[in-house]
């Protein structure tokens, strides 16, 4: 599966670093960028009916989970830098689905980190995965711009 051309993110969101997110070294601590990620996906799945958890049933059992996460930290985040995230979906599997990052400074342009996540679909009720249903592929692909 080829990943789109480097630096296409047609979701975006934005996060403002805070006093609280910071270490005792001045530097937005490493594990905020985790619920940054977290913030950005649930911004992209409010694009996707499928995958808004506003509107998801919890009695349904349909879910998914995150199954991996990293993160490359590429330069420091400072208090009151607004950082602009970029989220695609690069990859659609069977029963899980890939996730990629770019978290930017707003004004520089800077890089600030990388990241990947992988979310598997999954029945809460049964205790296992299941496979991505068809109509989700194709809502990912009209909002990607592209075929996953």
């Amino acid at each position: 599966m080829s990943l789109p051309s480097k630096g296409r993110f047609l979701v975006k969101t934005e996060v403002t670093v805070y006093f609280s997110d910071c270490d005792p070294m001045g530097h937005c601590n490493n594990a905020r960028f985790f619920t940054f990620m977290e913030h950005a996906r649930v911004q992209y799945y409010k694009r996707l009916k499928t995958l808004d958890l506003r509107h998801m049933n919890p009695q349904s059992a349909f879910g998914f989970i995150v199954a991996e996460a990293s993160c490359t930290f590429e330069s420091p985040a400072h208090v009151d830098e607004t950082l602009v995230i970029g989220i695609r979906i690069s990859e659609i599997r069977n029963r899980s689905f890939i996730m990629e990052y770019e978290i930017r400074e707003k004004k520089t342009k800077r890089l600030v980190a990388t990241g990947r996540t992988a979310q598997v679909m999954f029945n809460y009720n049964k205790k296992k995965s299941f496979p991505i249903p068809v109509t989700m592929k194709r809502q990912v692909s009209k909002l990607e711009g592209r075929a996953l």
